[in-house]
């Protein structure tokens, strides 16, 4: 687990360990010949007790002229402390560089301050998608303004896996973890440790599970439609082949809507590597559509590659709309059109519903499309429509 807080680790050695200034094998002691630091026969190094000693809060408390527990209150809370006698604590603070030892509140206080994001352990990992990457940082983002650090760890979703994580989350007195399961955490499994939880990227309500995610189906037709009001006829759809995933239902009830036959299904996935393998197929198809809806920016950048390198001009011959809305989108050339998913709103009530303790409902974002020039008709970036 890469723990972004600003506690480190406590040394178990100190002053008093077994090694000590009068110990057998000390500077004084009488079993064994000088080092070759105390001879000047090598290099000094600086031994536990000649390195400075860490202030304390007691020490922060003496050059105040206050007690530790007014100095604990100053800076933690839980007791008003006279602006007077805080502005004393704080200038001690700074002058003696005191930090406090976050392991040593987080027993105190049974909370470590942190939250845990657990991601899927897969080959492909979920941070290479733009998209997860800002969903990350706007989390983190929220997370730090309410003065908790993230920590994020790759994670199995198997059942009896996924429990063994969360009573280590649990053991590390976290305050609740953030699962980008897609719906598919087992609610049973978690629910013995008692740990908050908030499942993301989820497109469908479970019953006793707080969730975040955007309306999926709703978007993949606003991009079908977009296509459609355009001229475009021979709409394809690059993706998961599985009519009951929603982006693929949106787009198939967008054509039909419109009495359109849906075009062809080619799987692609989510990643580059499909969407190129994608590309290569339809631009070798001897009936290629004119247009192709894409699950994600990931899958367009790839599809844009394969058409690129076989000479298929994009929007010219075949239009394109993808899914997401990353900033990889507005790099590519053409500028790639996409529907946005709102990821500071989605952090924002992800975060939210984690530590206010709310009753654990789903929480559905709207989409925006952004319109680009990979779809036609159209020149720079528009903004969203």
């Amino acid at each position: 687990m890469t723990d972004t807080s600003a506690g480190g680790p406590t040394s178990a050695g100190g002053p008093t360990g077994n090694r000590g200034a009068t110990g057998n094998g000390g500077a004084t002691g009488n079993g064994g010949p000088p080092s070759a630091a105390q001879t000047g026969n090598g290099p000094a190094s600086a031994s536990p007790l000649d390195r400075p000693r860490k202030p304390t809060r007691r020490d922060v408390a003496r050059l105040a002229g206050v007690s530790d527990a007014v100095v604990s209150y100053a800076l933690n809370g839980g007791a008003p402390v006279a602006a007077e006698t805080r502005a004393r604590v704080l200038a001690a603070v700074a002058q003696l560089g005191y930090r406090p030892n976050q392991a040593a509140r987080a027993l105190r206080s049974g909370s470590a301050r942190t939250i845990v994001l657990a991601v899927p352990d897969v080959a492909d990992p979920v941070f290479s998608n733009p998209f997860f990457a800002e969903f990350a940082a706007a989390i983190e983002s929220v997370a730090r303004d309410r003065g908790y650090a993230l920590s994020t760890t790759a994670t199995t979703f198997a059942p009896d896996g996924l429990r063994t994580r969360f009573e280590e989350f649990a053991a590390r007195m976290v305050d609740g973890v953030l699962v980008l399961s897609s719906g598919v955490a087992d609610r049973e499994a978690i629910a013995p440790v008692g740990l908050p939880w908030v499942d993301l990227n989820v497109s469908a309500a479970r019953d006793g599970v707080a969730s975040v995610g955007t309306d999926l189906r709703t978007g993949a037709g606003l991009a079908t439609d977009h296509l459609l009001d355009h001229g475009r006829t021979r709409v394809a759809f690059v993706g998961q082949a599985d009519a009951r995933e929603p982006r693929h239902a949106g787009w198939l009830a967008a054509c039909r809507s419109r009495g359109v036959p849906p075009g062809r299904v080619f799987p692609g996935g989510y990643t580059r590597e499909g969407g190129y393998a994608a590309g290569l197929q339809i631009a070798e198809s001897r009936e290629r559509p004119d247009a192709v809806f894409a699950a994600s920016d990931r899958t367009a950048v790839g599809l844009l590659r394969a058409f690129h390198e076989r000479g298929v001009r994009v929007p010219e011959e075949i239009a394109m709309v993808a899914f997401d809305g990353s900033w990889e989108a507005e790099y590519t050339w053409p500028p790639l059109s996409t529907v946005r998913q709102p990821v500071e709103s989605m952090a924002e009530a992800a975060v939210r519903a984690l530590l206010d303790g709310s009753v654990p409902v789903h929480r559905e974002f709207p989409v925006d499309l952004v319109i680009r020039a990979s779809c036609g008709t159209h020149g720079p970036d528009t903004g969203a429509h």
